[in-house]
Parts: C-alpha cells; sequence; structure tokens
C-alpha cells in the first residue's frame, strides 16, 4: 500500500481527504511545515499532498528545501491549494511539484491525479539510474567513480575500495536509516562470515574518505550506522599579509618609544 503524508492546516479538508486517501493509501497528516519535515525525516513516502498557506510559511518551501538536498526524487509532491492563478500554477511545478491541484476538488479526479503520478514514479523506477548525488557526493553505479564538489566548479575523485563503494551505496540508498552491522554483512558480503571489526575497520577508512563530500558516517549505539550532510571542516588561517598590517603600528610605537629614550 503506497503511503501518503498531507500537509494540511484545516481540518476541514483533513477530513475530507481522510475519507477519501483511507480505503486506497496509508495516509498521515500535518498541519505545519515543521511538523511535515520531521516525518519526511523518519518515514518514507511515496506521495505528498501540499498546503500552501500553512501556519510557518508557503507550502513550496519545501519544495525548494527539497530540491537543495537532493531529495526531489524521494517522493512524488501533489500541491493541493486555493492559489488558482496561472502565475501561481507555474510557480509551484516550476518548484518541482507533480502535480497541482485547485480547491475545492474533485475527489474522484484527485485519487485519478495521484495515480497516474505513481504510474509514472513505477516506470522511472524500471530505468537504471546511473548517478546517484547526495551532499556534495556524485556516484556513479555504472562504473563505480565517487566524486565530491570542493568548489562551484571543481570536483575532486574520490579513490575507494570494491567494499567501500558498496557500503556507500548501501548507506546512501538508505539515507535517513540506520542500517546495523548484519544488514551490512549480508548487502555488502553476502555470505561470507565476517567480524564487526572488520566492518568497523572498512567504514572508519570510509569515513575518512567521504568527508570531503559533506557526508558523515555516524554510529548510534545499539542502532547501527546512519549518514548525515556536514559541511567540510576547513581550517581558517590569516593571510600573512593581514598580520603584518596588524603589527606595524605596535612596531612603530615601540620604535618611537626607544629613539625618545
Amino acid at each position: 500500500m503506497a503511503k501518503v503524508l498531507v500537509i494540511e492546516d484545516n481540518v476541514d479538508t483533513q477530513l475530507l481527504l481522510n475519507r477519501t486517501l483511507v480505503p486506497t493509501y496509508e495516509v498521515k497528516m500535518a498541519s505545519d511545515l515543521k511538523s511535515a519535515w520531521n516525518y519526511i525525516e523518519s518515514e518514507d513516502w511515496d506521495i505528498v499532498i501540499l498546503d500552501r498557506s500553512l501556519p510557518d510559511g508557503d507550502g513550496l518551501e519545501l519544495c525548494f528545501k527539497l530540491k537543495k538536498l537532493n531529495l526531489e526524487s524521494k517522493f512524488s509532491v501533489l500541491v493541493l491549494t486555493a492559489h488558482g492563478e496561472l502565475d501561481e500554477k507555474i510557480k509551484g511545478l516550476s518548484a518541482g511539484a507533480d502535480d497541482y491541484v485547485v480547491k475545492p476538488f474533485e475527489p474522484r479526479e484527485l485519487l485519478a491525479r495521484m495515480e497516474a503520478i505513481l504510474r509514472r514514479r513505477a516506470a522511472h523506477g524500471s530505468q537504471f539510474q546511473s548517478t546517484i548525488a547526495l551532499a556534495n557526493l556524485v556516484i556513479n553505479i555504472e562504473t563505480h567513480a565517487v566524486s565530491a564538489k570542493v568548489g562551484k566548479d571543481e570536483t575532486v575523485a574520490i579513490d575507494l575500495t570494491p567494499i567501500e563503494f558498496k557500503i556507500l551505496l548501501t548507506l546512501v540508498k538508505n539515507y535517513g536509516k540506520e542500517i546495523d552491522r548484519e544488514h551490512l554483512v549480508q548487502t555488502v558480503w553476502d555470505k561470507i562470515n565476517l567480524s564487526e571489526r572488520n566492518i568497523d575497520t572498512h567504514v572508519c577508512h570510509l569515513r575518512k574518505k567521504i568527508i570531503a563530500g559533506g557526508l558523515v558516517i555516524k554510529n548510534r549505539r545499539g542502532k547501527g550506522y546512519y549518514l548525515k550532510k556536514e559541511e567540510p571542516l576547513l581550517k581558517k588561517v590569516t593571510p600573512l599579509s593581514s598580520t603584518v598590517t596588524t603589527s606595524l603600528p605596535y612596531f612603530k610605537r615601540s620604535l618611537n618609544g626607544n629613539l625618545a629614550n
């Protein structure tokens, strides 16, 4: 059963959507962007039905955030709003929405549009995706090449062993979830028996290599490994010229004082 997250603050609309969707879909409701984002981070969704006039902002802010984090392909977005002007529709679709429905809406039409979205997702999912981008990291599934964007137009290659690549791919595909060691063994090494210490060693090496791509591998005790986006730490170096310039007034005062004596 497909999972649908409804982001809508109007109680009457929530009730109507619940009656329309529950027989066919697994549905959860969020009344603002903050609570919606908590649901998005903690669960997988197939479709998000998004109102625009929410208590804490325009619903399209969610679309922009998904684009910024390279998560727009995580689920489909159907905007359901009273903003029916042509410019507003174009704005919504340009922000990344897969469809745009204006209130008041016909429940049967909404269901038909949702089914069409799911068919497109299924067709798209059947096509092989050759690259995955997450944070500043780009992974080529076909060639196993991994690179990190370190500047506006600059990328650096990251050299991974075959095992490290499999671990990374598993963590990226399950971004936001904790993957325990047993799952990694089954996915990466299949039926080969390896100790937890061996797994930890490979993860430790991988952690050091991918930090330039803005991703950090975290380990929650008793739960497993997971990826977290984190800006690479850059050393702040004081330019020599500024140090010299700052020191000159003090040098002059000291020199004048000594001459006066």
